[in-house]
């Protein structure tokens, strides 16, 4: 999925190449390591110029602020999708 952002107050594009939701601990059995760790949130994605172009220079510039809220704009954007 690819939605319209911005990195530093440039407009560009977020292409999001792999997302997996946080899963909690899950128990499987009664016995010792019967359970499943919980697994955080894996979001990857690439940052695009407004023509589709890949943009190595403006992935630079992203912060962890920046991180949490293409993380937020996503899941509004797939939730509007679905």
């Amino acid at each position: 999925m690819t939605f319209h952002t911005h990195i530093a107050g440039i407009p560009c594009l977020c292409e999001v190449t792999h997302y997996s939701a946080a899963r909690p601990m899950r128990i499987t059995g009664t016995g010792f390591g019967d359970a499943e760790p919980p697994e955080p949130v894996e979001f990857e994605y690439r940052i695009l110029d407004r023509r589709g172009r890949l943009a190595e220079w403006l992935e630079r510039k992203v912060t962890q602020s920046d991180e949490a809220r293409l993380l937020a704009e996503y899941r509004a954007e797939d939730s509007e999708a679905a």
